[in-house]
């Protein structure tokens, strides 16, 4: 083989087209769903402090009729599956844009990526995995989709992400348990020292709950621009990308 032969197939392999998937959609989607989330969350806020309220003027004696106990139910009833549907929905966007975003940087090749593409899926529903490694996945995401940029732009600057996503995971955990606790002692609520602690703790998620989700649009609104930023530079060096 000559060296004519070798220059041709080196140029061949560095002029080999770089493929990613469009993920701007889903992280369109998945912010304007923690948004209403949000809403839904300060909505549910002020709704159990009236609930509170009522369950403490029963506590010292006060008298509650059936119009107003009625009404409470109803409007608690209804705020929470509004809660949990739009919370499931929030759930299976982020698990999907979460996936094709690890996806993307292992179709642009990087071998030393620590877990397969699956993982950034399976590792929320493994017991005591979960605790860590999906926030492993996501300070890769946020490190490798800015690294391949660099190694397309050379004068892009790199930004730590470490203490967002710290601080987004610390509160992701706290409120995993708070929720887990409120779950648990929702049916064993029989006296009305039980129902005032069990309103308390929703209240006490309900509340982290909104930084937290915060953090999430904040984070997928950062990796959404690095995305789009990568895209480009993908176009420009004849790489293809596909909008699924």
């Amino acid at each position: 083989m000559n060296m004519e032969q070798i220059e041709n197939m080196d140029e061949k392999v560095e002029t080999t087209p770089i493929e990613i998937w469009d993920n701007s959609k889903r992280a369109k989607s998945l912010m304007i769903t923690f948004w209403i989330l949000t809403g839904l969350t300060v909505i549910g806020i002020i709704s159990g402090y009236y609930e509170l309220e009522l369950l403490k003027s029963v506590q010292f004696g006060g008298s509650v009729n059936e119009s107003e106990a009625n009404a409470n139910d109803l409007r608690q009833g209804l705020i929470g599956i509004l809660q949990f549907g739009i919370y499931i929905v929030s759930i299976v966007l982020f698990l999907n844009w979460f996936r094709r975003a690890y996806g993307n940087l292992h179709r642009l090749g990087i071998s030393y990526l620590k877990h397969n593409e699956t993982m950034a899926v399976w590792a929320w529903f493994i017991p005591i995995i979960f605790l860590f490694r999906p926030v492993q996945i996501m300070n890769e995401i946020w490190k490798e989709t800015q690294e391949q940029i660099k190694k397309l732009d050379p004068a892009y600057i790199i930004k730590n992400g470490g203490l967002i996503i710290g601080i987004w995971w610390t509160l992701f955990i706290i409120s995993n348990f708070i929720g887990r606790y409120v779950l648990k002692t929702a049916f064993k609520q029989n006296t009305i020292e039980q129902l005032i602690e069990g309103s308390q703790a929703m209240m006490i998620s309900d509340i982290m709950q909104i930084p937290e989700a915060l953090l999430v649009i904040l984070i997928v609104f950062q990796i959404s621009k690095m995305e789009i930023k990568l895209t480009e530079e993908v176009k420009k060096s004849g790489g293809n990308i596909l909008y699924k």
